[in-house]
């Protein structure tokens, strides 16, 4: 079973990144353009998924992934 989490809003994705300090020894967080190459080089999974918004809460998307993995199984 696989989940994919995806975010529908552009702008959101990038103020969230951008205000993003996680502070991890050795990493350094992605500037925006290397975020933009990223997407152009990910080629869209085919297979059967499910698929969760980023702008959506936490908890909800947790709920919803739970349900999902219950319901496969």
């Amino acid at each position: 079973m696989f989940i994919e989490v995806l975010r529908s809003g552009r702008a959101v994705h990038r103020r969230r990144l951008e205000g993003r300090s996680r502070k991890i020894e050795g990493f350094h967080e992605p500037a925006w353009e290397a975020v933009e190459r990223r997407q152009e080089e990910f080629a869209p999974w085919a297979d059967d998924r499910m698929l969760l918004d980023s702008v959506i809460d936490m908890p909800q998307n947790i709920a919803t992934a739970l349900e999902y993995l219950a319901a496969e199984s």
